[in-house]
């Protein structure tokens, strides 16, 4: 279930981007610690990619019984949506705009709002709860060499019900069970010849 509401929030964004995201953002995939960059030169390439969206699995707290083999699991995805200009502080976070009101440059406060429209109260699709929003949280604020850096977490959760296994099913089910009968001497020793002197058949079945 998580990998499928993880692509099913990328697919989503991919979607509201192409309808109504200008083709301002490069990029929309799966977070795989872009941010633990080591050195200068490996943030700046991750900074080249912006404006851009990463979609990562944060948590899931213990599942709520709803049912006599049915729990309900809650679930919380983080998005993060990054943006850059090489303007002022403000321009990574507001954008920027002509006089016309045509925009030349997406903030991370667009991105938002981007996201928030494609995925709040959308099931994907999938046999979940609609999605809700949750925190936000500023990760970034901050210039790197010749570009300022906005980097915001939007939090959203959803709960999916998931049927307890059914146990029974491991058990192979016997139905007759195979006794023989063997001669043992009087030290209840088998015989060097043991032989079946009679075999008998159980059936175990109601």
């Amino acid at each position: 279930m998580l990998a499928a509401i993880e692509q099913g929030i990328k697919d989503t964004l991919h979607a509201y981007n192409q309808a109504h995201g200008g083709g301002f953002v490069r990029a929309i995939k799966s977070y795989a610690g872009d941010f633990d960059a080591e050195s200068p030169d490996e943030f700046a390439q991750v900074v080249a990619s912006f404006p851009a969206i990463w979609v990562t699995f944060k948590s899931s707290s213990k599942p709520k019984k709803v049912g006599a083999k049915k729990r309900e699991r809650p679930y919380v995805f983080t998005v993060l949506v990054a943006a850059n200009s090489g303007r002022r502080e403000e321009t990574s976070r507001q954008g920027a705009f002509k006089a016309d009101g045509t925009m030349l440059n997406i903030g991370s406060y667009q991105l938002l709002e981007l996201v928030e429209n494609a995925l709040q109260g959308n099931r994907m699709g999938l046999a979940i709860t609609p999605l809700e929003d949750g925190e936000v949280a500023m990760l970034f604020n901050s210039k790197t060499r010749d570009q300022v850096v906005s980097v915001l977490a939007y939090d959203f959760h959803t709960s999916a019900t998931i049927a307890d296994p059914d146990r029974d099913a491991d058990v192979p089910y016997i139905e007759t069970v195979e006794v023989d009968y063997i001669y043992f001497d009087d030290a209840g020793n088998a015989v060097d010849d043991p032989r079946v002197l009679v075999s008998d058949q159980i059936n175990l079945k109601p």
